[in-house]
């Protein structure tokens, strides 16, 4: 048994190197990055049926002040866990996880750009803003945007629902995988670590400290997502976005 347990562990060894971890970054980085690209000008890429989509959105007051509070919060939860700093410079404990994934899946995109906001904001003030400052930005923008695109309405985001509670640890552990290897990627790429340390140490940490910070969640949502849906904050409530339509008056494009 032990034997086999070591042979497995020698296999993954051999397996995950720099090199193949570093491709599979590349090959992962470039989807993330357009998707981003292409909700900067409003289109958003459907699975089913597949497409692109153009997204009608209005920064009305309620959409603002949701990117503005989820930027504060954000920002002040980064700043508070600093302190626990696991690489000077870079890498810091992220309690801020808790509001950015619930977020996400409560208020939809205006959380999404407002924690991509706050982790420049963030970094800045915590003295660790480096050139890998922009590919934080992005995976941070990642944490709430997989939330607004897996949620879907207040049973969802009010975890009112056992299987709620199981989607949100299921889609962190998937933005521990993806953000890790988007984050290590691009620090490999600007050469700002030796790459057995970006590999063996660093994006172990990213998807731990991730996924630590944000296991109270659940619990922030439950608090959150009534009290949005009552006082019609919620994404379902603000009216922010809604689809293009093409064709005949009143039938979404789809």
């Amino acid at each position: 048994m032990v034997s086999r347990l070591e042979s497995v562990l020698s296999l993954l060894a051999q397996t995950l190197t720099p090199h193949t971890m570093f491709v599979t970054g590349m090959v992962v980085s470039v989807p993330m990055t357009l998707i981003l690209a292409g909700e900067l000008f409003h289109y958003q890429l459907r699975f089913y049926p597949p497409g692109l989509v153009k997204m009608q959105r209005r920064w009305n007051a309620k959409a603002v002040t949701m990117m503005a509070m989820t930027a504060a919060l954000s920002v002040l939860l980064q700043a508070v866990s600093a302190m626990l700093v696991l690489i000077p410079g870079f890498l810091t404990f992220r309690a801020d996880a808790m509001v950015r994934f619930s977020f996400g899946a409560i208020f939809g995109m205006p959380a999404v750009w407002g924690v991509a906001i706050a982790n420049l904001l963030g970094d800045a003030l915590t003295g660790s803003l480096s050139p890998g400052s922009v590919a934080g930005a992005i995976i941070s923008w990642w944490m709430p945007y997989l939330f607004y695109r897996f949620y879907r309405g207040p049973d969802d985001y009010c975890m009112t629902r056992r299987t709620a509670w199981l989607k949100y640890y299921a889609i962190v552990f998937l933005w521990c995988i993806l953000g890790s290897l988007y984050l290590c990627t691009n620090f490999s790429y600007l050469r700002l670590f030796p790459d057995s340390v970006i590999w063996s140490a660093i994006f172990p940490a990213v998807g731990v400290t991730t996924f630590v910070g944000g296991l109270l969640g659940p619990v922030v949502a439950r608090v959150i997502g009534p009290a949005a849906e009552r006082y019609g904050l919620s994404r379902d409530e603000m009216g922010y976005e809604e689809p293009e339509l093409s064709g005949p008056k009143g039938d979404p494009s789809e």
